[in-house]
Order: C-alpha cells, then sequence, then structure tokens
C-alpha cells in the first residue's frame, strides 16, 4: 500500500481548542499568495491544488515535484512565518485531519465489515506512526537522554494506557541497570514526585496533557526543581507548559474515546527511539547489565 494511500486514509479525531490555535496552513497560504516571489508561488500553488500528496514528500521530493528547489521552500516558510518545512506540514496535516470523515468513530465503526474494521484500523496506526516526525524534535530526544543517563533516580508517572507505556520504558531502563520507578498508583506519584530532587528526573506521560493526578505529582516535583521530561500530544496542554522538555506524538486521536489505539502506538514508538538513544549513548557501560538480565530470563524459560 503506498504512503499516499495512507494518508488518504487517515481520519479526523476531534483536535482541542489549544491545538487549534494554530492557524489553518491553507489559508495562510492563499492569503499570501500575492506577497510571494514567482517561484514562491509555483510551490504554493502545488501544495494547495494537492495538499495531501505534501504528507509523503520530504523537501527534496516536493522541491521536485513542484518544479521548485529546497532553498526556495524555505524561503516560502520564512515568508509565511513558519520555522520550517516540519511546521507548513504539520499545519496542513490539521488542515487535511479536521476535512476527513470520522471513520474510527463508534458511530461510523459498526457498519465496517471485520474486514474493513481490520484495514482501517492497521492503517490508522501507519499514519500515526508516519507523522510522529512531523512533531517530534530530535534535539528535544537527546536532551531528554543526557538527563536520564545523569539522574540519579528516575521516576516515570502515567495512569490507564499511558501507564503501561511507562511500565514499558520502567522494564526497558531496569534491564541496562538504571535506577528507575515506575509508579502506578495516584497517590504514590504525588507522594515520591515529593521526595525527588534536582539531582533526580522524572518522565509524565499523558496523551491529553490533562490528566489530574499525574498533573498533581508534576507540580510538586517542578517546585523542587527537579528536571522534568512530558511524553504528551502536540499542542498546548497543562501537562507540556510544566514540564521543561516536552517529547511530543501527533494529536490523532479524539480526547473522547472508546480506548487509546493509535495514542498507544505512538508512545511507545516515542519509548522506543529514547531508549535507543539512552542506551547507544554509552553502550559499555549497559552492556554487562543486558547480558545478565537477559541470562536470567533465559533460565526462567521450560
Amino acid at each position: 500500500m503506498s504512503k499516499w494511500r495512507h494518508w488518504q486514509s487517515f481520519r479526523c479525531r476531534s483536535f482541542s481548542g489549544a491545538y487549534m490555535k494554530l492557524q489553518s496552513g491553507l489559508v495562510i497560504l492563499k492569503e499570501s499568495l500575492h506577497t510571494m516571489s514567482t517561484g514562491e508561488k509555483q510551490i504554493a500553488d502545488f501544495i494547495l491544488k494537492e495538499p495531501q500528496k505534501l504528507m509523503v514528500l520530504n523537501i527534496s521530493e516536493l522541491a521536485i515535484e513542484c518544479g521548485g528547489s529546497p532553498a526556495g521552500i524555505v524561503r516560502l516558510c520564512k515568508r509565511l512565518n513558519m520555522k520550517g518545512y516540519k511546521e507548513l506540514k504539520l499545519r496542513i496535516a490539521m488542515d487535511i485531519s479536521r476535512e476527513q470523515d470520522r471513520t474510527s468513530s463508534s458511530s461510523t465503526r459498526k457498519d465496517l465489515s471485520p474486514g474493513e474494521l481490520q484495514s482501517t484500523i492497521i492503517e490508522n496506526h501507519i499514519v500515526a506512526l508516519q507523522s510522529i516526525e512531523s512533531v517530534l524534535d530530535v534535539e528535544a530526544l537527546q536532551e531528554a537522554s543526557r538527563i536520564i543517563l545523569n539522574s540519579r533516580r528516575i521516576d516515570i508517572y502515567g495512569l490507564g494506557a499511558s501507564g503501561i507505556v511507562g511500565q514499558d520504558l520502567y522494564q526497558k531502563l531496569c534491564r541496562i541497570g538504571l535506577s528507575v520507578s515506575y509508579v502506578g498508583d495516584s497517590h504514590m506519584q504525588i507522594t515520591s514526585a515529593c521526595s525527588l530532587s534536582e539531582r533526580d528526573c522524572f518522565l509524565a506521560i499523558s496523551y491529553s496533557g490533562e490528566t489530574r493526578e499525574v498533573i498533581k505529582a508534576v507540580q510538586e516535583a517542578v517546585k523542587n526543581g527537579v528536571p522534568s521530561i512530558s511524553l504528551t500530544r502536540y499542542g498546548a496542554n497543562t501537562l507540556e507548559e510544566l514540564c521543561s522538555i516536552n517529547l511530543f506524538t501527533p494529536m490523532n486521536e479524539s480526547l473522547i474515546r472508546e480506548a487509546a489505539m493509535t495514542s498507544r502506538i505512538a508512545q511507545l514508538t516515542v519509548i522506543d527511539i529514547l531508549f535507543s538513544m539512552i542506551s547507544s549513548a554509552d553502550p559499555g557501560r549497559f552492556q554487562d547489565n543486558l547480558d545478565t538480565t537477559r541470562q536470567a530470563l533465559l533460565d526462567e524459560r521450560f
């Protein structure tokens, strides 16, 4: 199945008011046409005509498709007061998602055959994975990795589906010998947060960024100057405002949902990337721990 079809099959979930504060990329393009040079207008016309195609093109591929140049695309983004091509793609992805049918909503899902349901969920997961790169900052990942590596103690907070993601990171960090705790009880999260210091750090996970119990624990830790990392959806929310380092996943799932699906897949992928950065930063330091835990687990098998 082509990347283009994957983006065609993307289905809009609801966007929070904060997320929608980002102005429409297509509207900005249309309103700025009269200020553009001939080369910039050529690029803009292509995007306005085929916005969906933009989602599967990197900057060099877009330049070839529209007969422009990567430098011209960068200049266009600057003219639009955007940070770069990544922001342009993100804004237009939001425009596309707002316009598409909500085929994953419970009102529509009941009309799908088992085969269609299977294809829809798989395609939605693929789209979520493809769109991570548009919102995930590599520099933020590197800084989060550095902080975790240098911390005396690491707390992980998360409840529900986000708690499952937190447990996955906890298991990974345990295997390489880091001093890490996953705190699943909401009261214990707050208690544990109060005992952290500047030598420690925490990673708080909440797709909505508004989980009350997680926010309370974060607030207590931040009071003590604890280095703070969040894993949450892209866009303004309470959690990302509290934390100094934010690892974002796409806003591709309703905040009111039957169960976490694409959001969980995206969060687990970010955790895999983060862990890979951590473990590869000093492989000699962690190899003995990996070998020891691997052997211990092998001994438990029949």
